[in-house]
């Protein structure tokens, strides 16, 4: 605050078209690529943009400038210095970005954790986007097939793990970090992660994404999006919606039908969404069913 204050008199010597110009300051990380209409590109939980996003770029680079992000804390991007509702300012800063930008209608992408942004940010400022494309993300993913869920005593596991991590110490960070990159837990995330993605061969880039992510930022948006629940906010989501599934090695569900009758049930309120699944393809569906995923995208984008 103390900072505005002194430069508060400077500004009377700047000339108006320059403060016109000014861009509020993001945290995540932006690479432009291509040419033509504007597509901004949110990649999942940890992941690099460029790197989840490398094939569907080659893909529309040529006819679409593609906005690629990196959030704040993942793969090596600096957190950003909020620790307070940190995947909302990760929103409120993309929307800003948009709008600074001057970003025409922009085709909003995201994946799975990217995704649930995806549709937070396209419910927040409706009018600011041409098309969205949600892959693998649903509005309340807490929710998603459960039976029945007790929302009271997961928002207070989520108070109580937020409450741990706000006060953890650097020693304690950096002891946890450690114990989860021991050889014991990468060969269980390497297990984990198999369940996802076809091609073993791009499990070790996921692995080195999250060795390279903030543990502190990325507990704190997990935590957000754990009680982030969208289902009644689709409903304000003006642009043509569409939502790529998969179901394949997910233990949820036992069949293609039953994942997307779960996924419909959380979009009941979206006004002009169009649901479709994978029939084999796992959850990073731009290395598992690349051809199937760009083949509804272009339709959906024509």
């Amino acid at each position: 605050m103390q900072t505005y204050k002194l430069l508060t008199p400077l500004l009377f010597f700047l000339p108006f078209t320059l403060l016109a110009q000014q861009e509020t300051p993001h945290s995540f990380g932006v690479k432009v690529i291509g040419h033509g209409r504007p597509m901004i590109l949110i990649p999942g939980l940890k992941g690099d943009g460029e790197g989840t996003y490398a094939t569907t770029i080659a893909h529309y680079k040529d006819h679409y400038t593609c906005y690629v992000i990196t959030l704040a804390g993942f793969a090596g991007q600096p957190a950003s210095s909020r620790t307070a509702d940190v995947f909302m300012g990760q929103r409120d800063e993309l929307l800003q970005y948009i709008r600074d930008k001057h970003i025409d209608k922009p085709v909003l992408v995201g994946f799975s954790f990217g995704g649930v942004l995806a549709l937070w940010m396209a419910s927040k400022d409706p009018g600011l986007f041409g098309k969205v494309i949600d892959l693998d993300g649903a509005p309340y993913e807490s929710a998603l097939g459960a039976a029945s869920l007790n929302e009271d005593s997961l928002r207070k596991r989520a108070a109580g793990n937020l409450a741990y991590i706000n006060h953890a110490t650097p020693a304690m960070v950096a002891q946890y970090d450690s114990m989860q990159h021991t050889p014991a837990a990468e060969k269980a995330s390497f297990q984990f992660l198999k369940s996802m993605i076809e091609d073993t061969t791009q499990i070790p880039l996921v692995m080195a994404w999250d060795k390279k992510s903030d543990q502190v930022a990325t507990g704190r948006m997990i935590l957000e999006v754990m009680v982030l629940n969208l289902q009644d906010s689709v409903a304000n989501i003006a642009s043509p919606l569409l939502v790529l599934g998969t179901w394949n090695g997910d233990p949820t569900f036992s069949s293609k039908e039953q994942a997307e009758t779960a996924m419909q049930k959380q979009f009941a309120k979206a006004p002009n969404v169009k649901i479709v699944y994978s029939a084999e393809g796992k959850h990073f569906l731009m290395w598992n069913d690349f051809a199937w995923m760009t083949g509804e995208m272009d339709k959906f984008l024509k």
